[in-house]
């Protein structure tokens, strides 16, 4: 098996030094995802494990996080330890060799599989396991690295079932399924619902034709009883990771089954013909990685095998329902919206579709390798003409499929698909080439020739992938890692005080051939920020921040772009920092939070009146005259129409009633537009595919000077909308000098968190705390617990009891004792279990003598 572990580091490693990717050269695999979210968290784990500094509740995760259910769904791999033996600036070079390895891996524990299932070892062993490692699901989702481990385990949790028919015992599929649950519980869900059909599978296959239903029930009652049981006893014994991630995802948001594609809509088919195209090479690429049909290719070899089991004399009746069972139900999981739906947690993917296709490789490429020890040559002459003409009809369908749809019915799907004409030829050629060397002989070296040709196109189809990649630079990467490490470095106060820092300096951007945002910075450099990407932040304080300015391109993502000196004020941004600039001391900091009103506390913000939800959150903190937000009335307006349909361009002209810095934004859902600029100068807006309310800065105005702003490819909706105020820096002023004489500035240490507030004036009974309020917080004030109250939406308020309040907040992950307990209880009956069950045999034995 050595073989099969060694084959793929080979053929990968080869690809990797041919695109010149570390570390063979000088590129790296930051692309989409991979740079967004996991480079930068595998980066914090780093600095956790070799600083010992942890905590539960991350203020480097957005505003602050639970950062359990991030840690049980992205970081829980054991490769991961692998970047301790890098620098952070190198953390992309441990994600390529972690990559080498687990998709090494996978092919090891698949090649076991097969050896142990069919109780036969063969020469075509290692290059079926590496079809199984280098399959579609796999080249397609490179980028999801976090997926790959229960990849590793799923031929070892089937191999557990095995042993249980087999009449052993259950650890196989005890521990490997709780392992793969722990490891990445959302892949591992998929796994737990397959394990249900290659169990249904193993009865069907074994069924006796002369039995009845009723009676190879009864025969497998002893067998689903061990399996059910196993697999009840393995989850409860994960609930110290399920319980605590169950809890923190209910604050996600939830993804409704809603898209322009499609492959969206759960009451129409998931796909088309188009999948007849993931049969051979090139069915997967950059350009349709959000959308594509079910990434099923695992070599056409495997394809050709796979329909020749169902043609084969030697295999059973009984054997081929079992298998065509399996992988109808895989089949028809996908193709059926709401089932599909099931499959997924209840939630519509984000992108990366159908993320159990893999079990259907799985399937095949096991079914492949029978119909390979029963000898593909016994087939009948007409099967031997039929399938390969069948399989090559199928590629040219998709293949046409694609363009028809493209050209004639400019289907938006269809048209991001990958439809080359020279990858056609190639798995069409390649169809022949393994058509006639599978039926031809069994002799050794045909073997190797069609192991080798399985080689070259697995390698072939990976080569493929990654040329499609916009690769990042990792030289470019580690210098500006340094620099903005260096940068940041500037900011020397102790790490124990807790101020946030609102950083565009982005230095990391240039690394990158696409567009990088920098959401998940903060973590990755460890400070106190504002944005984050993850698919575990909490919709209430998405919400909230959005309701306040902030642009969210989605239910994942929270930017920093938007920001005013007011949402400074309200989250503690001590420092702004650009990427040519020193950091800048902000004048709108005052601490992490202040005392409040009852008012301020029972504010609701309104969702899309961002003006008044920022003028109405000042107003209630220390109730007074004061304008805070000044409507700026437009002059003149003029409106044209676009070249493009429904696009229009306008011009405003505003005459500014006081000095202030500038906004602007609609009161439409919908904010569209392409380019503004103010005075000639071009605003930089962000990149708003989705079309996103939120708040853009103009710059500084002067009372005389008039205001004139261009704004082109706009929607009719955004632009009857638009609202433009200015900020009364005077009035803030005033109102921050008096709450910075009272401000809680707070140090924190774990998941401990103190600090003093002053209460000087009888109307200010609470405290407003720039804290997510999570059921985990429970606070003290002056030793006294108290409840903490929800404040804007997603933060905190505490009620204040003195003049002068001593605030001790700790944190503790909610659900985790629970179950801690729960898993000892699941552990522990399992062993009792095991124990009573082999004391029975014992006594069988005896019995038996």
């Amino acid at each position: 098996m050595g073989s099969s572990f060694i084959l793929p580091l080979v053929v990968v490693g080869i690809i990797l030094a041919a695109n010149n990717i570390t570390p063979f050269g000088s590129r790296n695999l930051l692309v989409g995802d991979m740079g967004a979210q996991y480079s930068p968290f595998f980066t914090a784990l780093r600095h956790a494990l070799l600083t010992g500094h942890m905590s539960w509740f991350s203020f480097s995760v957005g505003v602050g996080e639970n950062i359990f259910s991030l840690v049980a769904y992205y970081l829980l791999s054991p490769f991961n330890l692998i970047i301790l033996l890098f620098s952070s600036a190198n953390v992309p070079t441990a994600v390529t060799i972690i990559l080498m390895l687990k998709i090494a891996t996978m092919a090891l524990t698949m090649s076991f599989y097969l050896i142990h299932h069919f109780h036969r070892v063969n020469w075509i062993v290692p290059f079926f396991a590496l079809a199984f490692s280098l399959s579609g699901f796999v080249t397609a989702n490179l980028a999801n690295i976090m997926w790959l481990d229960d990849l590793i385990c799923l031929p070892l949790i089937c191999h557990g079932i095995d042993q249980i028919k087999a009449g052993h015992r259950s650890y196989q599929l005890f521990a490997w399924l709780t392992i793969a649950i722990i490891t990445n519980f959302y892949i591992g869900y998929m796994i737990g619902l397959f394990t249900i059909i290659y169990t249904t599978t193993l009865i069907m296959a074994a069924k006796q034709p002369e039995h009845s239903l009723t009676k190879t029930l009864g025969e497998n009652g002893p067998f689903i009883r061990s399996v059910i049981g196993t697999e009840f006893l393995s989850v409860m014994t994960t609930m110290t990771v399920l319980l605590p991630v169950a809890l923190g995802m209910i604050q996600t948001a939830k993804v409704a089954p809603a898209s322009p594609t499609q492959t969206a809509g759960t009451r129409t088919p998931q796909f088309g013909l188009e999948i007849l195209s993931q049969f051979g090479m090139g069915g997967t690429a950059y350009s349709n990685r959000l959308y594509h049909a079910p990434a099923i290719f695992s070599s056409i070899a495997i394809i050709i095998l796979f329909i020749s089991y169902f043609a084969h004399p030697s295999i059973s009746h009984q054997e081929k329902v079992g298998t065509g069972f399996a992988f109808g139900s895989l089949f028809l999981s996908m193709i059926i919206g709401p089932i599909n739906l099931i499959w997924h947690m209840l939630n519509v993917p984000s992108g990366s579709p159908f993320r159990y296709s893999f079990l259907i490789s799985f399937v095949m490429i096991a079914a492949a390798y029978q119909v390979w020890l029963a000898h593909p040559t016994r087939l009948s002459d007409r099967a031997k003409w039929l399938i390969p003409i069948g399989i090559s009809f199928a590629l040219l369908i998709g293949f046409e499929t694609i363009k028809i749809g493209t050209v004639t019915y400019h289907n938006t799907y269809l048209s991001v698909q990958p439809a080359s004409v020279k990858l056609l030829l190639l798995n069409l050629t390649l169809v022949l080439l393994f058509s006639i060397l599978i039926f031809a002989n069994h002799h050794r070296l045909f073997t190797t020739t069609i192991g080798g040709f399985i080689a070259l196109e697995m390698g072939g189809n990976l080569a493929y992938v990654v040329q499609s990649e916009p690769l990042g630079n990792q030289r470019t990467y580690a210098s500006g890692f340094n620099a903005e490490t260096q940068q940041l470095s500037s900011l020397s106060e102790p790490q124990t005080h807790l101020f946030r820092i609102d950083n565009r300096s982005n230095l990391l951007a240039p690394a990158f051939s696409e567009i990088y945002l920098g959401y998940n910075d903060p973590t990755a450099f460890q400070y106190a920020g504002i944005q984050e990407y993850s698919s575990t932040l909490h919709e209430p304080v998405r919400e909230s921040l959005k309701e306040l300015g902030f642009f969210s391109k989605n239910q994942r993502r929270i930017s920093n772009v938007g920001a005013t000196a007011i949402s400074d004020l309200l989250l503690g941004v001590k420092y702004n920092l650009a990427a040519t600039q020193t950091p800048n001391l902000n004048s709108a900091y005052v601490g992490m939070g202040f005392p409040v009103t009852k008012q301020f506390v029972d504010l609701k913000l309104k969702p899309g009146r961002i003006f008044a939800n920022l003028a109405s959150t000042l107003k209630t903190i220390k109730p007074s005259s004061d304008t805070f937000l000044t409507h700026q009335k437009i002059r003149r307006k003029t409106v044209s129409r676009s070249s493009l349909p429904g696009l229009y361009h306008a011009t405003f002209t505003v005459d500014p009633t006081q000095r202030g810095p500038l906004y602007l934004t609609t009161t439409s859902p919908v904010f569209r537009m392409s380019s503004l600029t103010v005075n000639g100068h071009q605003v930089d807006l962000v990149t708003n595919g989705l079309h996103k309310k939120y708040l853009v800065k103009l710059g500084t105005a002067s009372v005389g000077h008039a205001v004139h702003i261009v704004i082109t490819g706009a929607s009719q909706k955004t632009l009857r909308g638009i609202q433009v105020q200015s900020l009364n820096v005077q009035s803030l002023t005033h109102l921050t000098n008096q709450l910075r004489s009272e401000a809680f500035i707070p140090t924190y240490d774990g998941n401990h968190i103190q600090g003093t507030i002053k209460q000087s004036n009888r109307r200010s009974k609470w405290s407003y705390i720039a804290i997510p309020d999570d059921s985990g917080w429970s606070a003290a004030v002056n030793g006294r617990q108290v409840v903490i109250h929800n404040a804007l939406g997603a933060f905190m308020a505490i009620p204040l009891t003195a003049t002068i309040n001593h605030i001790s907040m700790t944190y503790h992950v909610p659900g985790l004792f629970i179950g801690l307990c729960l898993s000892l209880l699941g552990l522990s009956g399992y062993g009792l279990w095991i124990t009573i069950s082999i004391y029975q045999k014992k006594l069988k034995r005896k019995d038996g003598r």
